[in-house]
This record gives C-alpha cells, structure tokens and sequence, in this order.
C-alpha cells in the first residue's frame, strides 16, 4: 500500500488521520459543551425566578399575614405594627419592581406575568393600605373583624400565584436538567465512538506503515548477516523508491565495490608485509640500545612509521648527547666544588691555629697586667714588653680577619658553583621531560599501529609485531629517563642542602669577622693605655686594674671567636661530604647516559 511512497509521507498521513480524529472528538465535545452551557443558563433563569417569586411571597406572609394576625392577637404593639407594614410595603415594591426588570428582557414573559399576576399585586396593595388604615384607626374591633374575614382575600390570590409559579418553574428547571443529563449522555457516546473508530484507523494505518518499513530493514539486515559470514554475493534487490530503497541500492552498490577492492588489497599486502620486515630489522637493532640505525622509509602504510621511528632515534640521540654534555659539566663542577671545600677545610684549621695562638696571647697579657698591679716599680719594662705582646696580638687579629674575609670569599664563590649546578640540573629535567613526551608519542604511535594492523587482518601480522617491537622501545626510553629524573632530583636536593649549609657557614664567618674586628679594636686600645702608662707612672697602678678588665674582655670575645671557627669548620667539612655526594651522581648519571650507542657528533 506505501511501498512506492516515501517514509515521510506516510509518516503525514498517520499523523493527519490521528489529528482528525482529534478534531472530531474536539468538535463534538464543543457542541455538547455548548448545548449544556444553554441548559444550564436556563436552568439558573428558572431557579432564579421560582427564588424571586419565593422571597416576594415570604416577605407578604410575614409583613401582611403574620403582623396582622399577631396584632389582632394582641401579642404585637400598634407602632411596631405600623412600623412593619411601612417596611413590608417598601420591600414588596422593590422586590416587585425588581421582578418586572428581570421579566421585561422578555415580551413573552413579561405579558404572561401581567395576565397572571396585575390583578394580584393590586389587591394586595390595597390590603398593605386598609391593614395601615385600620392600624392608624387604633380600632380593634375592625381590626379582628377585617382580619378574619378579608385579609385572605388579599394575600391568597397572589400567594397562590406565587407558590403556583414556583412549582412551575422546579418543574420546568427539573426537565430541563433531564434533558441536559440526556444530551450529555448523548454526545459522550458519540465522542466515545468517534475515539474507537479514530483508534481503529490509527491502528490500520499505523499497522501498515509499520510493515512498509521493518520489511526493508528486515531484509537488508538478513543480507548484512550474510555478508558478515563471508557471503559477498548476497543482494538486498530490493525497488522500492523510497528512503530504504534507495539505502538498499546503496549497500548492493558499496558490496560491488568492496569486491573490486579486495584485489587490490591482496596486492597492497604483499608490499606491506616487505616492509614490515625491514621495519622489524630496524627495530631489532633499535632494542639493542643503537641509536646509529636508520629505518628505511617505504611508500606504503610503514613509511610515516618509519620517519617517525626515525624522527624518534634522531630526537633521542640528540637529548642524550645533550645529557652526556651536561653530566661532564655536572661531574667537573662537583669535582671543583669537592677542590674548594678541602680549601676551605685547610684554611679553617690555619683560622683555629690563628684563634688558639691568640687566646695564648692575650692569657699572656692578662696575667701581665696582674704583674704589673703587683709590681708597680717596674712598670716601665712591663708596659714596654705589654706594648710589643699587644702589637703582635694586634697583627694576629688583623691576619684573622684577613682570613675570615678570604674565606667568605671562597664561599661566596662555591654558592655561586652550586647554583650554576642546580641551574644545571634544570635543565636536565627539561631533556628529560622532552624525552618522556618522544616516548609517549611512540607509544601512541605503535598503538595506532597496532590498530591499522588488526584492522589489516592476517596481512597486517607481521606490521603488529613491529607495533610491538615499537612500544617495548618507548617503555624502555621512559624507565630510563625515569631513572635519570631519579638521579636529577637527587643532585638538586643535596644541591639544595649543601646551599643551605654554605649560607650558615657565610653567617657564622661573618660573625667571627664581626668578633675579630671587635678584638683588634680593643688590642688597639690596649696599645693606647700601654703608651699612657709609659708616660704616666703615678697612675700606673690604677690603669693596670682598668686593663686587665680589658684583657679579661679580649679573652672572652677571643673564645667566643674560637667556638664560632669551630662551628664555621664543622659546616664546611658537611660541605665537603655534600659535594662528594655530588661526584657520586654525576658518576652515576653518566653511566645511566652511556649505556646508550650514540651517533658521533658533527
């Protein structure tokens, strides 16, 4: 039925059938929706009406009867009765006058309400004005006489009309919700059978698309069944003109050209497999650490392989032979920082000899104060041979300073070493950072590799085993330079603590300097006081006191200058133990560098 139309067609006249049956329940909903809003305005008109005409007689049974009864009863006052007719006349005439505007929309109704209801309204006027007379008059005896006899006659004529009226129209609003409860019935039924029949057509149609389109599909993946079991002569035929049809004629197309292609492709596999036999030679010598090789490019699938392989081994040979230079550099400047720090090792004793020969000095001068307190006659052989123990105290703190001096010197110029070492050791981890991204590249290439080999089938064989070969070399590249990232951390960080030694060093060498400058300020001023005892003697016994306190002084900051070498020596000889360290892993990274065949540098 929809074979030889297209899909989106038949897709619209489903769709159009199901709207249509929309529209129709929608329409007969809208028709009954319609009819029932009519019933039920009347209705209310009706219910309004019979609840006008009750309210109307309510108020003439209450204000007209019930008053005067009560008042001929003797039970009601005669103000309070006339105060109750005069309301009850006013509100008869305005619910009276009300009823007529609701009645005048209607000619019809308005002329059946003056047939049935002019002369009522009238009389009961009239009662309202001789019950108010005789209410006026006070008279009782007429009162009970008129109520007996004609207030009924008033009141009834209308109250029957009334009560008539209302009945009236409860039996008309009743048949009106009867009939409305039977449209509605009605029109439910015909909704319900247009939604079945709609339903059906639905059915039918959907039924039919269905079938006119799983066909197709059903047939064209029996043939790709076969055609995945090897069966390439399989056809859909099918000729039908739409969107399957086509996709069928397409597919018998692209198996027409598959089985041109496979001739091709069995011809493309046996230059494939030439080349991956040169590809594996290369990579075997390539797993033997031989950067000297150079893979042969073929115009085939291996040849942006092997220009990768060979990008890959030119690459690598170059940041090792970088690594190569920069371990020597590494290894001489460790061996200059070791050559250094025995320097310095041997000044530092010359600068505890210095120290000690100092503090023997200056114990020789304190108790050659206390000589001279004691021998005050000599004073003058004293004082000179103080002059002379104070100038070479003088010269021996100068020749310490000169010392420290030298020595900051020296360190000042192994920190910079070091830090052209540390600067060094960056830099190795950039060639090596290089070195992890080439072999994450020729990892991604060998899987890539492998994947054309898989899809390659039984021809792509022997291309997956150099696939493999490929990936085992880029594993291997990557333990190694994990291995001398390894080493590189481990320089920088005993670069970084002997750096923070020699700062300690520098601040206690300073301060020994500090303490030396001290000392021979005060041997200056030892001198000064000598060559004013010489030319003083009355107040030779006074100044020997003042200084021996300053010797004593001088003695102090002398060990307090001795204890800082000591310190200074110990921190230089932890330098030296850091810079052996430092030989050891530049040795050591030029072994890990070596196991490498490089190409000789042009």
């Amino acid at each position: 039925m929809f074979s030889n139309s297209k899909i989106s067609r038949r897709l619209v006249i489903l769709i159009a059938a199901m709207t249509l049956t929309i529209v129709s329940i929608g329409g007969v909903t809208m028709v009954g929706m319609t009819g029932m809003v009519a019933d039920t305005a009347t209705l209310n008109a009706k219910t309004a009406e019979a609840a006008a005409f009750s309210r109307i007689a309510g108020s003439v049974r209450y204000y007209m009867l019930d008053v005067g009864q009560e008042l001929s009863a003797g039970s009601l006052e005669w103000e309070q009765a006339e105060s109750l007719l005069a309301t009850g006349s006013e509100e008869f005439e305005r619910l009276w006058q009300a009823q007529q505007a609701t009645i005048a929309a209607d000619p019809k109704n308005r002329e059946f309400f003056e047939d049935s209801f002019g002369l009522e309204v009238e009389l009961v006027r009239e009662g309202y004005k001789e019950l108010s007379t005789l209410v006026a008059a006070r008279d009782i005896d007429r009162l009970l006489v008129w109520v007996i006899n004609e207030l009924r006659g008033y009141a009834d004529p209308f109250l029957n009309s009334a009560d008539a009226l209302s009945n009236l129209s409860s039996y008309e609003a009743k048949a009106i919700y009867e009939e409305s409860e039977r449209l509605a019935n009605v029109y439910l039924m015909t909704a319900a059978l247009v939604i079945l029949v709609g339903f059906l057509v639905a059915m039918f149609l959907g039924s039919q698309v269905y079938g006119s389109i799983t066909g197709p599909i059903s047939t064209i993946s029996d043939i790709v069944q076969k055609v995945a079991r090897g069966d390439l002569e399989a056809r859909t035929e099918l000729t039908t003109s739409d969107e399957l049809g086509e996709l069928a004629t397409a597919f018998d197309n692209m198996l027409d050209e598959r089985v041109s292609s496979m001739a091709q492709v069995s011809r493309d596999n046996e230059n494939l497999n030439n080349s991956v036999i040169m590809l594996l030679e290369a990579v075997s010598d390539l797993s033997n650490r031989d950067l000297t090789v150079h893979v042969p490019i073929a115009e085939d699938v291996t040849g942006p392989v092997a220009d990768a392989m060979n990008m890959l081994t030119t690459e690598t040979a170059r940041v090792l032979a970088q690594i190569r230079q920069i371990s020597n550099q590494v290894a001489q400047a460790a061996a200059m920082v070791e050559s250094q720090g025995g320097k310095i090792n041997q000044l530092a004793d010359e600068e505890r000899a210095i120290i000690e020969d100092t503090m023997t000095k200056l114990d020789e001068a304190s108790k050659t104060m206390v000589l001279i307190a004691r021998q005050a006659k000599a004073s003058n052989d004293i004082a000179a041979r103080a002059t002379e123990s104070t100038e070479e105290a003088l010269q021996t703190v100068t020749r310490t300073t000169q010392g420290m001096n030298e020595i900051r010197e020296t360190i000042a110029e192994t920190e910079k070493r070091i830090k052209r070492l540390g600067e060094r050791s960056q830099e190795i981890n950039g060639v090596v950072e290089i070195i992890n991204n080439i072999a994450e590249r020729t990892h991604i290439l060998s899987l890539n590799a492998s994947m054309q080999a898989a899809a390659a089938g039984d021809a792509g064989r022997g291309f997956a085993v150099v696939a493999n070969e490929v990936q085992r070399l880029a594993e291997s590249s990557r333990d190694s330079t994990s291995e001398i990232a390894g080493l590189v951390n481990n320089i920088q960080v005993e670069t970084a603590e002997t750096m923070a030694a020699m700062n300690k060093a520098i601040a206690q060498v300073v301060e020994g300097s500090e303490l030396a400058q001290t000392s021979g300020v005060k041997m200056q001023t030892t001198q000064e006081t000598t060559a004013e005892l010489v030319s003083a003697v009355e107040q030779i016994a006074k100044r020997s006191m003042l200084q021996a306190q300053v010797t004593r002084a001088l003695l102090s900051k002398a060990e307090e200058a001795q204890k800082s070498t000591e310190e200074t020596n110990s921190e230089i000889k932890l330098q030296a133990d850091q810079a052996t360290n430092l030989v050891q892993f530049s040795q050591q990274l030029l072994e890990s560098v070596n196991v490498f065949r490089l190409p000789e540098a042009s």
